[in-house]
């Protein structure tokens, strides 16, 4: 009998052990023909392995800026508590220097070069995760956030992808033709379209104010937020989506934090309300 009880103990022990951070997931994807391999990580919220056999859970991915890394969500913006508080579980894939294109051209000189980014979100890290992972497979129980080039990333692959029923970003770059050269955004997104004035049909086709782009948001919920004192990433992008969205029936929540500026400070002032607004939209 005390064998047993301690077996139940160690065995209950070893379940919460695995709940939380995995910091060293592989996601094997094939685009077009080229195969590919990237880190993630994931949360798993509290009760996941206990319950996994038993149930679903909604499923979160989690975009990060241009340059940054998985960790930096984990070290400076952990989503746990929220992914605990909500059940969800996140998935945040290893995306280098992609500014979440659809497509590369013989320009493209980014530092990312496993497959365009969006289609890489929308084919491969969502494939691996309704795969691996005990989390619901229909578009209802589905979303996807970021900040900075993620939160750009978040909108755009919902346009291209009908899973999403809810896109969260913060600090988002959703009209390209209205930045200017000098500007590092612009910078980044050149080494992967080419010079806009030579190619604007390129930067036109990823562009998330495109009406024809904007009509594929139907059936997904936003939230939308930027910092009022942001340099690097103008407030004026969150005012291009909204006047995009005008006279359409896509539910969108815009919020500008006056004194926000473009560091995790600000992101981190904002989960409480996107995850509010994004348990509203897949959880119920």
């Amino acid at each position: 009998m005390m064998r047993s009880v301690l077996a139940f103990i160690l065995a209950a022990a070893t379940a919460c052990a695995a709940d939380g951070w995995l910091t060293k997931v592989t996601v094997n994807g094939t685009i077009d023909g080229k195969a590919a391999t990237t880190g993630m990580e994931v949360y798993l919220p509290a009760g996941y392995t206990k319950n996994k056999t038993a149930r679903k859970y909604p499923l979160v991915i989690a975009l990060h800026g241009w340059n940054h890394s998985p960790a930096l969500w984990r070290q400076k913006g952990d989503l746990g508590p929220f992914a605990d508080k909500y059940g969800v579980v996140i998935a945040v894939p290893n995306m280098g220097q992609t500014v979440y294109e659809s497509t590369f051209y013989p320009e493209t000189i980014s530092g990312w070069r496993m497959a365009p980014g969006v289609r890489w979100i929308g084919e491969a890290v969502l494939t691996h995760m309704r795969k691996k992972y005990s989390v619901h497979t229909n578009r209802a129980h589905t979303a996807v956030i970021g900040y900075s080039t993620g939160g750009r990333g978040a909108v755009l692959v919902s346009e291209l992808y009908p899973e999403f029923a809810f896109a969260g970003s913060v600090s988002g770059t959703f009209d390209l033709m209205r930045l200017k050269t000098s500007e590092g955004e612009y910078k980044i997104h050149e080494v992967v379209y080419g010079k806009r004035d030579k190619f604007p049909e390129r930067w036109q086709k990823d562009n998330c104010i495109s009406p024809s782009l904007v009509s594929n948001l139907t059936g997904t919920a936003l939230f939308i937020g930027h910092g009022g004192r942001d340099t690097s990433v103008r407030p004026d992008q969150l005012d291009a989506l909204r006047d995009a969205l005008k006279g359409t029936s896509i539910r969108a929540e815009f919020i500008v934090q006056t004194n926000g500026i473009h560091d995790w400070s600000y992101w981190n002032s904002q989960w409480d309300a996107m995850f509010t607004a994004m348990h509203a939209a897949i959880t119920k």
